[in-house]
């Protein structure tokens, strides 16, 4: 029942957070990893670290590969410019401190780490008295105590501990190269990224008003130090950043896109324009909005809140500081106030942004063969290592892989498995967590109230239908949640607009959704979901501004609107690379629903590949696509609302914001989509690992449907898939989802052999029945399976969560249902589920996103352009 439980590496340190709403669960959980930390089973057996580390595989025609689902982890977290450029930065910054090093590990040097080293580590970092312990919540304070004192009374008190050191500032230079895609130019396609430390842990108040200058002077592309850039048309996207995290907070300046030949006249820029802002003076109308802005997402901070503070308290307290600085800001904010008062944010500028001393400046540079580069120098390693075994070594790596994979295809003892605590059935719920819905007319618009504790919050939604729309022009029209915000309108320029909207509401956003009807697939309500976060006591000022937004921003801007879809077009580039799996899962469920199809549209390869050739030939498009825009803005009405909602402790009256759109003309209710993505398709990314998808659709009417097959699906995830896919494979993450409306899907996440990984998928069946066979208990994949449905959620989510269980038709009696048969599952409600896995395995489209030599591995892709 777990909310969240997860293990995660920083720099200076790795914390191991678990949080659950149950208090036994949360007392087993919290004795499971005190377990994991201070007496955790790789140290007895070293298979752990083969595994999970690395080790060399010698295949069956005798050539050598090495697995380690870290190493392949790593080497997909390094295949973005931005990972790569970051790593190589702090290590620049930080040479002689623990900063300096990729806290992850660098594919390359992972195969010089020994089990002996490993273990040694271990003892010398974990020490009770080299840890921190955080205790947020609900907690059963006494029990949870004595459950910890019982593992630390084991230890003697230990004064050699680490320390980490701080850094003197240096300036250097460094250039690298990154993997680009073939099909993309190599023109301008240079990152520029800078940095320099900015001070100490200590210094929050600097902190937090440097986030505030920051946003105020280069967080988009009308404030003055971006517009510089953009206009001088050096650079097609800068962003300014600082990392807090650390013992030495530092800035990063990272430059996209940078004209071929003036990499070295950005910075320059950049200062030239910090010090005339200083000397002439800053906006402080736009710091103070700025300001309100950072003020509001701090009063409405999204889930999991504990873990926020958690990792927030560790920026001082792991220092020897006090834990309570960095969660506790009212003082450091007040201060922050008076230096808007006192108009003292030019020292500031200068010193962070024209100083020019310590600053590490790094050249990233593209290259279409760094891809094959990386594969020649990993195997001209792994030539160098194993052209030096003897036969005798070549025999114990052998017995080193037979060893390890006799004991990954061991299944635990029953005796290992009841060292596990686990709940008992009768501590869930039969009662499904539930939001309530009150609906009512209001100007003829079904307008829906979800009373929910927002803190005097109120959270708006609208949504408009977009039924008379193609697939390819809600393709397009997914575009304009980007650009709505950041254009002018009727009375604002676009730098005013952006500014009054941090003033005087928390958030406003818009995008392209779906919705259908439960168990319906041929038909769906595509949607323009506009949705806006407002203090209670502003909300006619929201009113006035999403008028203002919705109804009269100026889409005839088309060198602004190049500007934005050009960044958009960066960062969609990533997905392939960094998500691959859920590029995947929305291209191989399209074929089944309209409603997929529509996602897939909005999200998937479609956009991806639309936006790319809309930024190619963005002169001759851009009439057209300007011309979408005005046409989907002066078709939003009353009569194609599809419904809007209130969100907050106290209920709202919208009519006044009803009242400012026209009555219009209605659409269809709902319309038809299908899209054309090929059964089995490949898309190359520039990435050492690849992303496994396989998808259909298992109507109900023919194979029936029973919610303890979720369950089963569960069993999946965590006894097969985890197990030859990910521990035996060597793929980062995998998994199986089953919906409640017949569609299922397997997916492969940062994977050396994606092909490999899409084979597994014939022996589910096979694996449920000797599960079955088994006798292992089922309560906590049930357990487990109902978290899954109930996840942690900020009031905000919790409405649209409500919001979307009306549009479908689900009401709590449904859900009940739906838990009571989950609750009730049993081994013939498991082997019942084989009609769906065998028909899954029979029948299920392909997606998968790899290098073209892992694609090459899986047989009938249609590789997409």
């Amino acid at each position: 029942m777990n909310t969240f439980l997860n293990a995660m590496t920083f720099s200076d340190k790795t914390m191991y957070p678990v949080s659950s709403r149950n208090p036994r669960d949360f007392l087993n959980l919290t004795a499971v990893y005190l377990d994991a930390v201070f007496a955790p089973a790789i140290l007895e057996n070293p298979n752990i670290f083969y595994q999970e580390g690395w080790h060399i595989e010698e295949d069956e025609d005798g050539s050598f590969s090495y697995k380690g689902v870290v190493f392949n982890e790593m080497k997909g977290a390094m295949s973005s410019v931005e990972d790569l450029s970051e790593y190589k930065l702090i290590s620049m910054l930080f040479p002689d401190t623990c900063y300096g090093f990729n806290s992850g590990g660098d594919p390359a040097v992972i195969p010089t780490l020994t089990y002996e080293k490993f273990t040694e580590t271990y003892h010398r970092f974990y020490h009770p008295s080299n840890a921190r312990i955080f205790l947020d919540g609900d907690i059963p304070l006494e029990e949870t105590l004595a459950l910890i004192e019982e593992y630390l009374s084991q230890f003697e008190r230990s004064t050699d501990l680490p320390e980490i050191t701080m850094q003197t500032p240096v300036s250097s230079k460094a250039t690298q190269y990154y993997e680009l895609a073939k099909d993309e130019e190599l023109t301008d396609q240079t990152v520029v990224t800078a940095g320099r430390i900015i001070g100490t842990w200590r210094d929050r108040t600097k902190l937090i008003a440097l986030r505030v200058l920051l946003d105020a002077v280069a967080g988009s592309n009308e404030t003055p130090i971006k517009r510089a850039v953009l206009s001088a048309g050096l650079a097609k996207e800068l962003d300014i950043s600082i990392d807090d995290s650390i013992a030495q907070p530092y800035l990063t300046i990272q430059l996209k896109n940078v004209r071929d030949g003036k990499a070295d006249e950005v910075l320059p820029l950049i200062r030239k324009t910090a010090a005339a802002l200083a000397e002439n003076g800053l906006d402080y109308d736009a710091l103070e909005a700025s300001a309100n802005r950072l003020a509001f997402y701090l009063l409405e901070p999204e889930e999991p809140q504990g873990l926020d503070r958690c990792i927030n308290c560790m920026n001082s307290w792991l220092h020897g500081g006090d834990p309570m600085q960095y969660i506790v800001y009212d003082a450091d904010f007040a201060a922050v106030r008076q230096m808007l008062k006192d108009h003292a944010f030019e020292a500031l500028l200068r010193e962070t942004l024209v100083e020019e001393s310590g600053t590490a400046v790094l050249y990233s540079l593209p290259s279409h063969t760094r891809g094959d580069e990386l594969r020649a120098e990993e195997e001209a390693r792994l030539a160098e290592t194993t052209s030096k075994w003897s036969e005798a070594d070549l025999a114990a790596n052998r017995t080193l892989n037979e060893k390890l994979l006799a004991w990954q295809q061991t299944p635990d003892s029953a005796e290992q498995l009841a060292t596990l605590p686990v709940l008992s059935l009768s501590e869930v719920s039969p009662e499904p967590s539930w939001t309530e819905t009150e609906v009512q007319q209001l100007d003829g618009v079904t307008v829906l109230y979800h009373p929910v504790p927002s803190r005097g919050i109120v959270h708006i939604t609208l949504t408009f239908r977009l039924t008379d729309l193609s697939l390819d022009e809600l393709t397009a029209a997914s575009h304009i949640g980007s650009l709505y915000g950041k254009l002018p309108t009727a009375h604002y320029t676009a730098l005013e607009l952006q500014q009054t909207l941090k003033n005087k509401v928390g958030r406003l956003t818009a995008g392209v959704e779906v919705f259908a009807k439960d168990l319906v697939t041929d038909v769906c309500t595509p949607v323009l979901a506009v949705r806006c976060s407002v203090l209670a006591d502003r909300i006619a000022d929201a009113f006035d501004l999403i008028e203002e937004v919705l109804l009269t921003t100026d889409f005839t801007q088309k060198d602004k609107i190049r500007e934005i879809v050009t960044q958009t077009n960066e960062r969609m580039k990533q997905m392939g690379v960094m998500a691959g799996h859920a590029l995947g899962i929305t291209a191989v469920m399209s074929r089944y629903a309209a409603k997929n199809a529509v996602r897939c549209a909005v999200s998937g390869y479609p956009v991806i590949k639309q936006t790319q050739q809309l930024v190619r030939e963005f002169d001759e498009q851009f009439n057209a696509f300007s011309g979408l825009m005005q046409s989907v803005q002066a078709k939003l009405c009353r009569a194609r609302l599809h419904y809007a909602s209130v969100s907050a402790s106290k209920n709202a009256d919208i009519t006044p914001l009803l009242e400012r759109f026209p009555a219009g003309e209605s659409v269809p209710a709902e319309a038809a989509y299908t899209a054309d993505i090929p059964e089995r398709a490949g898309y190359t990314i520039p990435a050492q690992i690849g992303f496994a998808v396989q998808g259909c659709f298992l109507p109900a009417e023919k194979y029936g449907f029973n919610s303890g097959w979720r369950a089963a699906a569960k069993i999946i995830s965590l006894s097969y898939l985890w197990n030859v896919v990910r521990v035996q494979g060597g793929a980062y993450g995998t998994g199986i989802s089953l919906m409640r409306d017949g569609s299922v899907f397997t997916y492969s996440y940062r994977d050396p052999s994606p092909a490999r990984s899409l084979a597994v998928n014939g022996g589910i069946s096979e694996f449920i029945r000797q599960f079955c066979e088994s006798g292992e208990p089922l309560d906590k994949f049930i357990i487990s399976t109902v978290n899954d449905e109930e996840p942690l959620q900020s009031p905000r989510v919790m409405g649209i969560t409500a919001d979307s269980l009306w549009c479908i038709g689900k009401t709590k009696a449904d859900l009940t249902a739906d838990r009571k048969q989950l609750l009730a599952a049993t081994r013939e409600t498991l082997l019942d589920s084989c009609r769906i896995w065998d028909a899954f395995a029979e029948n299920g489209a392909v997606f998968v996103s790899a290098s073209e030599n892992l694609l090459a591995d899986c047989e009938d892709l249609t590789v997409l352009d």
